[in-house]
């Protein structure tokens, strides 16, 4: 396959012959200075070794603008191949990328209506050469959520924009959607890029924490890139961001932190939720109680935590357990902490019914109907509210050994700790566990037996300051 050179210029040509040895300075030089991320980026957009490829955490590095320039060229370089570019909305892809990647096809030579056209009706760009790009509607369809609408489509890569704002269903189907049109004529890896301000969804597990523990394959790769790194950022722009009030944004979009998020449905501030491991305003009156979340057919991990009022002492989990592991953990952690039936609680929902059966505790059932009849979805909903509560009031402290691994988890699941469909004017609603499974990769169950610790709130009965045996109902 031989690509048409008759209307390309031969500044274009030296810049095309240029790329494909991997030299940018066309791209990454300006008036003496040099972006060294952006040149970074690049050669891992080229490296034979990279598959997918993380790069941002924060604002103004130049994200859009390396996007653009490597699809670009890329299509210039290698005839007939097929890319896509990706964002949650078509509408803002066309508004924002699509504009950008003008902007770059003039600045590098690449002329329109001549070199390549713009299809409006269908959104997709067509190179003189029959290289192509798609621009794709990544929305979140209830009616396909597993995006089966791409699931046919073959590309020899392509980009998704803005990953905090897209769904890990989208990357999940697009990654293998890639390297199936034209890679091995060319000898060209197939390369999913991602751009992104930080936000704690897949991104995060995926990529920012594996490589933050140095646990990221080697076919991954995320290069993080500050606004301070980008020699061509308008001054202005710098000082817009120093001077917001707002201590999230501060921390996400300038200092490229993504522990800080910006979600306005969350319930506590990420602040409150470190707050609690080591939490000295946390007191413990002598009041035991004891919660289970029991994992349902296998794919969840099974969690138990005997608590000194809102502290937890003690915890046990299990990744994979018959439903006689839990219950023996169950009354073994009440013996230890002679905890009593009435003040122990685990989730009925599933095979939970039978350990609540067994073991003669109080069951917790996630739908049931809210205390008090308030203006909740469901008992889960309350409680979740209340857990909120207490956490943002310091009365919420842990105590039990846990790695700082599973901190990171803990605060992570209780950052899901979110208002739901906020502008209806129905009962107030959490955050669904299948939207938060979504996010973060996993069931939350850290929070599902931390919030079942607020049903006590409601339902408490008294217990004698010295509980026997007997009392605890263990034949023992």
């Amino acid at each position: 396959m031989q690509q048409q050179i008759s209307h390309i210029t031969p500044l274009l040509a030296a810049r095309i012959e240029l790329f494909k040895r991997g030299n940018f300075n066309f791209i990454v030089e300006r008036e003496g200075k040099k972006h060294v991320k952006q040149e970074i980026a690049l050669q891992m957009l080229t490296n034979a070794d990279i598959v997918e490829f993380l790069y941002g955490g924060a604002a103004g590095g130049a994200k859009s603008w390396t996007g653009c320039s490597w699809l670009a060229m890329m299509c210039q370089a290698y005839p007939g191949t097929k890319w896509f570019i990706g964002r949650e909305s078509l509408k803002r892809l066309r508004e924002s990328t699509l504009i950008t990647f003008f902007k770059v096809c003039t600045k590098y030579g690449i002329q329109r209506d001549v070199d390549f056209k713009y299809n409006g009706q269908d959104h997709f760009i067509e190179f003189a050469n029959g290289s192509r790009i798609d621009m794709l509607d990544l929305r979140f369809l209830p009616s396909d959520p597993l995006y089966e609408r791409y699931g046919s489509t073959e590309y020899t890569g392509g980009w998704i924009e803005e990953g905090g704002e897209v769904n890990f269903g989208a990357y999940d189907t697009l990654k293998t959607r890639i390297g199936r049109h034209l890679n091995d004529f060319y000898g060209i890896t197939r390369k999913l890029f991602i751009t992104c301000n930080p936000k704690k969804n897949w991104m995060f597990t995926t990529f920012f924490k594996p490589a933050k523990d140095s646990t990221l394959p080697s076919y991954m790769a995320y290069l993080p890139c500050l606004v301070q790194e980008n020699p061509f950022i308008e001054r202005d722009y710098i000082k817009a961001l120093e001077s917001t009030s707002d201590k999230v944004k501060k921390e996400r979009l300038l200092k490229g932190n993504w522990e800080y998020d910006d979600n306005p449905n969350a319930l506590c501030a990420y602040d409150t939720l470190l707050a609690i491991f080591g939490n000295d305003l946390a007191k413990k009156s002598g009041k035991m109680y004891l919660t289970a979340d029991v994992a349902r057919f296998g794919s969840d991990k099974a969690r138990i935590a005997a608590w000194d009022d809102w502290v937890i002492i003690d915890t046990l989990s299990f990744d994979i357990s018959k439903t006689t592991d839990i219950q023996k953990a169950i009354n073994h952690l009440r013996q230890k902490h002679k905890i009593t039936k009435n003040r122990s609680i685990a989730d009925e929902d599933g095979v939970g019914g039978g350990v609540v059966d067994n073991c003669g505790i109080r069951g917790f059932s996630n739908g049931g109907r809210p205390f008090d009849d308030e203006n909740y979805k469901n008992l889960q909903t309350q409680c979740g509210y209340k857990l909120a509560e207490r956490i943002n009031n310091n009365d919420v402290g842990f105590e039990a050994e846990v790695s700082e691994e599973e901190k990171e988890v803990i605060t992570l699941e209780l950052e899901q700790l979110q208002t739901w469909d906020a502008d209806s004017d129905g009962k107030l609603k959490l955050k669904p566990k299948e939207e938060i499974k979504k996010d973060i990769g996993h069931s939350p169950d850290w929070r599902d037996l931390m919030l079942m610790r607020a049903y006590f709130d409601y339902d408490d009965v008294d217990v004698p300051q010295n509980v026997t045996k007997e009392m605890l109902g263990l034949g023992v």
